[in-house]
Parts: C-alpha cells; structure tokens; sequence
C-alpha cells in the first residue's frame, strides 16, 4: 500500500502547498500529543477514550492523505473497540514521522 494518496494532498493543497505544509507538520506535533494520551488510555484500559484518539487521528490522516497510518489507526481502533491493547500501537508513531516527512516533501516538489 502506498504511504499517501497524493492526489488527496494536492486536493487539499489547492494549489497553495506552503499552507498546506504548515498544517501537515502541525498534524504531527498535535499527532504526538494524541499519541501520548492514547498510550496512557491504553495503559489504563480506558478503551472509549483511546477509540476516541484513534478515530480522531484516523479522520485527519485521511483528509489529509497519510492513507498507511489511517489504515493503521482503523486496525488499532478496531483493537480498541474489542476491547484488546493493539498489536501494531508501537508502529503509529514511526509511521506518523515518516508519513508527514513524505507529505512534506511532495509538497515541496510540487
């Protein structure tokens, strides 16, 4: 699976990238923080909030075009509705990282 759906970022660029940009390396600072909370969710079997942190992040990456961590947030807030801690949870924030440094890039390029 591809890691962005550039069609979707350059969409949402609208041809203003630079503004863009901004709001995607903001994502993954905001990201981080939820990443923190849905750790300490988990860590304290609240599964509600942590299907709430999964499903917000999943809703942003996806408008945004990061369709590999969207598809990783639904199989961990599929996890969560069930119940169970997510098998994959260590691979979001990697995955974050190099999905907002590819985006990045793309819109530089472009």
């Amino acid at each position: 699976m591809a890691l962005l759906d550039t069609a979707q970022l350059d969409a949402m660029a609208s041809g203003v990238p630079e503004l863009l940009h901004e709001i995607v390396t903001d994502f993954e600072t905001s990201g981080r923080a939820s990443l923190a909370r849905l750790e300490a969710a988990l860590r304290e079997a609240r599964f509600p909030d942590a299907k709430d942190i999964l499903h917000q992040l999943k809703g942003a990456s996806g408008t945004m075009g990061l369709i590999r961590f969207q598809k990783l947030c639904k199989e961990c807030e599929e996890h969560v509705v069930a119940r169970t801690y997510p098998p994959r949870f260590e691979e979001l924030a990697p995955l974050l990282t190099e999905s907002v440094q590819a985006a990045c890039a793309h819109l530089v390029v472009d």
